[in-house]
Protein backbone atom coordinates (compact mmCIF):
# COMPACT_ATOMS: atom_id res chain seq x y z
CA UNK A 1 0.00 0.00 0.00
CA UNK A 2 1.40 3.31 -1.41
CA UNK A 3 1.92 5.80 2.09
CA UNK A 4 -0.38 8.38 0.86
CA UNK A 5 -3.24 6.42 1.19
CA UNK A 6 -3.16 7.08 4.87
CA UNK A 7 -4.74 10.60 3.50
CA UNK A 8 -7.35 9.14 1.88
CA UNK A 9 -8.18 6.99 5.07
CA UNK A 10 -8.37 9.58 7.59
CA UNK A 11 -10.39 11.48 5.56
CA UNK A 12 -12.71 8.47 4.88
CA UNK A 13 -12.72 8.49 8.82
CA UNK A 14 -13.77 12.54 9.04
CA UNK A 15 -16.78 11.41 6.18
CA UNK A 16 -17.50 8.73 8.33
CA UNK A 17 -17.70 10.84 12.00
CA UNK A 18 -19.67 13.52 10.05
CA UNK A 19 -22.11 10.49 9.30
CA UNK A 20 -22.70 9.36 12.81
CA UNK A 21 -21.28 6.07 11.63
CA UNK A 22 -18.09 6.17 14.85
CA UNK A 23 -17.80 2.40 14.77
CA UNK A 24 -16.52 3.14 10.76
CA UNK A 25 -14.76 5.98 11.37
CA UNK A 26 -13.04 4.48 13.73
CA UNK A 27 -11.87 1.86 11.76
CA UNK A 28 -10.78 4.50 9.19
CA UNK A 29 -8.57 6.26 11.57
CA UNK A 30 -6.52 2.94 12.72
CA UNK A 31 -6.24 1.93 9.26
CA UNK A 32 -4.56 5.30 8.26
CA UNK A 33 -2.04 4.77 11.27
CA UNK A 34 -1.25 1.33 10.70
CA UNK A 35 -0.05 2.66 6.87
CA UNK A 36 1.39 6.07 8.68
CA UNK A 37 2.27 5.25 12.82
CA UNK A 38 3.22 8.99 13.22
CA UNK A 39 0.13 10.18 11.86
CA UNK A 40 -0.91 12.52 14.68
CA UNK A 41 -3.88 14.60 13.14
CA UNK A 42 -5.20 11.28 12.96
CA UNK A 43 -4.97 10.00 16.37
CA UNK A 44 -6.69 13.21 17.33
CA UNK A 45 -9.47 12.96 14.65
CA UNK A 46 -10.28 9.08 15.71
CA UNK A 47 -9.48 10.50 19.42
CA UNK A 48 -12.76 12.76 18.86
CA UNK A 49 -14.49 9.96 17.26
CA UNK A 50 -14.01 8.27 20.11
CA UNK A 51 -15.02 10.96 22.93
CA UNK A 52 -18.08 11.44 20.61
CA UNK A 53 -18.77 7.76 21.07
CA UNK A 54 -18.18 8.17 24.64
CA UNK A 55 -15.11 6.20 24.94
CA UNK A 56 -13.17 9.32 27.58
CA UNK A 57 -10.27 7.13 28.15
CA UNK A 58 -9.91 5.62 24.94
CA UNK A 59 -9.85 9.11 23.32
CA UNK A 60 -7.44 10.37 26.45
CA UNK A 61 -5.14 7.69 25.41
CA UNK A 62 -5.03 8.35 21.90
CA UNK A 63 -4.84 12.46 22.18
CA UNK A 64 -2.21 12.04 24.24
CA UNK A 65 -0.18 9.47 21.76
CA UNK A 66 -1.30 12.08 19.45
CA UNK A 67 1.27 14.41 21.46
CA UNK A 68 3.79 12.29 22.02
CA UNK A 69 4.38 12.64 18.43
CA UNK A 70 3.04 16.47 18.15
CA UNK A 71 4.00 17.98 21.32
CA UNK A 72 3.45 21.31 19.96
CA UNK A 73 -0.70 20.49 18.83
CA UNK A 74 -2.46 22.99 20.61
CA UNK A 75 -5.59 21.77 18.83
CA UNK A 76 -5.14 18.20 20.41
CA UNK A 77 -4.07 20.36 23.93
CA UNK A 78 -7.57 21.87 23.36
CA UNK A 79 -9.32 18.17 23.02
CA UNK A 80 -7.56 16.17 25.37
CA UNK A 81 -8.89 18.95 27.79
CA UNK A 82 -12.38 18.69 26.99
CA UNK A 83 -12.33 15.09 27.52
CA UNK A 84 -10.44 15.10 31.06
CA UNK A 85 -12.96 17.82 31.78
CA UNK A 86 -15.95 15.36 30.58
CA UNK A 87 -13.99 12.42 32.32
CA UNK A 88 -14.29 15.31 35.94
CA UNK A 89 -10.11 15.23 36.24
CA UNK A 90 -10.74 19.41 35.77
CA UNK A 91 -6.97 20.29 37.36
CA UNK A 92 -5.58 17.82 34.27
CA UNK A 93 -7.80 19.32 32.18
CA UNK A 94 -6.98 23.11 32.81
CA UNK A 95 -3.47 22.15 32.42
CA UNK A 96 -4.36 21.09 28.52
CA UNK A 97 -5.91 24.12 28.17
CA UNK A 98 -3.46 26.35 29.61
CA UNK A 99 -0.77 24.26 27.77
CA UNK A 100 -2.95 24.63 24.39
CA UNK A 101 -2.80 28.87 25.09
CA UNK A 102 1.18 28.61 25.60
CA UNK A 103 1.30 27.30 22.09
CA UNK A 104 -1.12 29.46 20.60
CA UNK A 105 -2.21 32.51 22.45
CA UNK A 106 -5.02 33.71 20.22
CA UNK A 107 -6.73 30.46 20.76
CA UNK A 108 -10.22 31.82 21.87
CA UNK A 109 -11.82 28.26 22.17
CA UNK A 110 -9.13 27.15 24.52
CA UNK A 111 -9.73 30.20 26.87
CA UNK A 112 -13.84 29.46 26.65
CA UNK A 113 -12.90 26.03 27.61
CA UNK A 114 -10.52 26.88 30.48
CA UNK A 115 -12.62 29.16 31.69
CA UNK A 116 -15.45 26.36 31.81
CA UNK A 117 -13.21 24.31 33.87
CA UNK A 118 -12.37 26.69 36.22
CA UNK A 119 -16.55 27.44 36.59
CA UNK A 120 -16.56 23.69 37.53
CA UNK A 121 -14.01 24.06 39.83
CA UNK A 122 -15.68 26.94 41.58
CA UNK A 123 -12.72 29.35 40.65
CA UNK A 124 -15.82 32.23 39.03
CA UNK A 125 -13.13 35.21 39.11
CA UNK A 126 -11.04 33.37 37.18
CA UNK A 127 -13.45 31.86 34.88
CA UNK A 128 -14.52 35.62 34.22
CA UNK A 129 -11.14 36.72 33.04
CA UNK A 130 -10.73 33.83 30.09
CA UNK A 131 -14.11 34.53 28.88
CA UNK A 132 -13.12 37.57 28.83
CA UNK A 133 -10.11 37.24 27.12
CA UNK A 134 -11.96 34.47 24.64
CA UNK A 135 -14.38 37.43 23.66
CA UNK A 136 -11.02 40.46 22.99
CA UNK A 137 -9.96 37.62 20.49
CA UNK A 138 -13.15 36.56 19.04
CA UNK A 139 -15.95 39.33 19.58
CA UNK A 140 -18.62 37.68 18.13
CA UNK A 141 -17.98 34.46 20.51
CA UNK A 142 -21.76 33.77 21.09
CA UNK A 143 -20.69 30.98 23.49
CA UNK A 144 -18.41 32.50 25.83
CA UNK A 145 -20.27 35.74 26.33
CA UNK A 146 -22.76 32.74 27.41
CA UNK A 147 -20.67 30.93 29.48
CA UNK A 148 -19.92 34.29 31.23
CA UNK A 149 -23.66 34.94 31.74
CA UNK A 150 -23.72 31.98 33.38
CA UNK A 151 -20.81 32.26 35.77
CA UNK A 152 -22.26 35.77 36.29
CA UNK A 153 -25.47 34.71 37.51
CA UNK A 154 -23.60 31.78 39.91
CA UNK A 155 -21.70 34.70 41.21
CA UNK A 156 -25.24 36.64 42.04
CA UNK A 157 -23.92 39.17 39.47
CA UNK A 158 -27.64 39.40 37.74
CA UNK A 159 -27.50 42.64 35.71
CA UNK A 160 -24.25 41.47 34.21
CA UNK A 161 -25.49 38.21 33.67
CA UNK A 162 -28.42 39.68 31.88
CA UNK A 163 -25.81 42.28 29.36
CA UNK A 164 -24.33 38.66 28.59
CA UNK A 165 -27.15 36.42 27.98
CA UNK A 166 -28.43 39.53 25.86
CA UNK A 167 -24.60 40.14 23.83
CA UNK A 168 -25.16 35.72 22.94
CA UNK A 169 -28.80 36.53 21.79
CA UNK A 170 -27.41 39.71 19.55
CA UNK A 171 -24.88 37.23 18.37
CA UNK A 172 -27.09 34.15 17.86
CA UNK A 173 -30.87 35.48 18.07
CA UNK A 174 -31.65 31.44 17.69
CA UNK A 175 -29.41 31.01 21.00
CA UNK A 176 -32.68 29.14 22.85
CA UNK A 177 -30.74 28.21 26.39
CA UNK A 178 -29.20 32.03 26.28
CA UNK A 179 -33.19 33.41 26.19
CA UNK A 180 -34.59 30.49 28.95
CA UNK A 181 -31.59 31.41 30.99
CA UNK A 182 -32.10 35.13 30.63
CA UNK A 183 -35.58 34.30 31.35
CA UNK A 184 -34.43 32.81 34.98
CA UNK A 185 -32.46 35.84 35.62
CA UNK A 186 -35.60 38.34 34.94
CA UNK A 187 -37.52 35.91 37.58
CA UNK A 188 -35.00 35.69 40.26
CA UNK A 189 -34.73 39.90 39.99
CA UNK A 190 -38.73 39.82 39.92
CA UNK A 191 -38.87 41.29 36.51
CA UNK A 192 -41.78 38.31 35.72
CA UNK A 193 -42.97 40.04 32.15
CA UNK A 194 -39.57 40.30 31.32
CA UNK A 195 -39.36 36.73 32.28
CA UNK A 196 -42.42 35.16 30.49
CA UNK A 197 -41.36 37.52 27.15
CA UNK A 198 -38.00 35.51 27.12
CA UNK A 199 -39.91 32.25 27.85
CA UNK A 200 -42.22 32.68 25.10
CA UNK A 201 -38.92 33.08 22.98
CA UNK A 202 -37.60 30.18 23.94
CA UNK A 203 -40.84 28.14 22.83
CA UNK A 204 -40.71 29.49 19.82
CA UNK A 205 -37.65 28.97 18.34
Amino acid sequence: IKPDYAEVHNNMGSVMKDKGDLNEAIDSFKQAIQIKPDYALAYNNMANAMKDKGDLEEAIESYKQALRIKPDYAEVHNNLGIALKDKGDLNEAIDSFKQAIRIKPDYAAAYNNLGIALKDKGDLNEAIDNFKQAIRIKPDYAAAYYNMGVTLKDKGDLNEAIDCYKQTIRIRPDYADAYNNLGNVFKDKGDLNEAIDCYKQTIRI
